[in-house]
């Protein structure tokens, strides 16, 4: 849900304010550049949300329940007293590996059906 509630204003806004300020014409390099932005802000606003959740999948059990984690916001808040901002962000750069080419390829495609089926761009 964050992905996607990210990734597709990304895009349209980066398309937008290029062609808006003239600084890119429709076409595939307007395409791919909107598509690395919008993939950078995924891997923004999800990393630390996946850094929760494995830290949380991870942790020992005893029981089925968690020795170290009490529940999300306990995970972040521990994270954030012991390692700071940026100890949410650990694995940020595989995350961008992976969120960037898969978005890149998603709105590359969907840019190219609507070419041809007759669809103008928006």
């Amino acid at each position: 849900m964050i992905l996607t509630a990210t990734q597709i204003p990304t895009y349209d806004h980066m398309k937008h304010t290029l062609l808006n300020h003239q600084l890119m014409e429709e076409g595939v390099p307007l395409h791919i550049v909107s598509s690395m932005v919008a993939g950078l802000m995924c891997a923004i606003t999800t990393s630390p949300v996946d850094t929760i959740k494995t830290r949380i999948m991870n942790q020992h059990k005893i029981g089925g329940k968690g020795l170290k984690y009490n529940s999300p916001l306990d995970a972040a808040r521990q994270c954030l007293k012991a390692e700071g901002l940026k100890g949410l962000y650990k694995g940020f750069i595989p995350n961008w590996m992976r969120i960037g080419p898969h978005t890149i390829v998603t709105f590359f495609i969907f840019e190219q059906l609507r070419s041809i089926v007759g669809i103008r761009p928006v």
